[in-house]
């Protein structure tokens, strides 16, 4: 099987701040955040013990890509992504079942959301290290 375990949730909100106030809220442990102008978004990650985070997105300007899947699809969850052993083995085997796909040939691959119950899920390689790891400043 390609899906090995989840690594990561994405989810999009209107507001950073209210968004880790609500996940605060729900017991979640704020880890670090992580600003990128370029991209026009905000970002906080809740990492869990077990390795696997959620990941808060919000826009910045509304001229970004993310205040546009905003306005067009409102908050919540922005995608699902599961470990996989070799992303090559996992597109080979999802394309043999007729799965959808969305950047073959790339190193960031996902299923497309009419492939997977409408959520958008991203093939993430087991031993391929997040980049904002070397950002991370804890946040208290």
């Amino acid at each position: 099987m390609a899906l090995r375990e989840l690594d990561h949730v994405v989810l999009l909100v209107r507001d950073i701040e209210q968004g880790v106030e609500t996940w605060t809220r729900l017991g979640l442990s704020l880890s670090h955040r992580v600003s990128n102008p370029d991209a026009g978004v905000a970002v906080a990650f809740f990492i869990q013990p077990d390795g696997t985070f959620l990941e808060l997105v919000a826009p910045t300007r509304d001229d970004s890509h993310y205040a546009q899947m905003l306005r067009e699809h409102g908050e919540g969850l922005r995608l699902l992504s599961f470990k996989v052993d070799d992303l090559d083995e996992a597109v080979a085997e999802f394309t043999a079942r007729g799965v959808k796909l969305r950047g073959v040939g790339t190193d960031r691959v996902f299923i497309e959301p009419d492939s997977a119950s409408g959520i958008l899920v991203q093939l993430w390689p087991r031993d391929r290290p997040h980049r904002w790891k070397a950002l991370v400043s804890p946040t208290a």
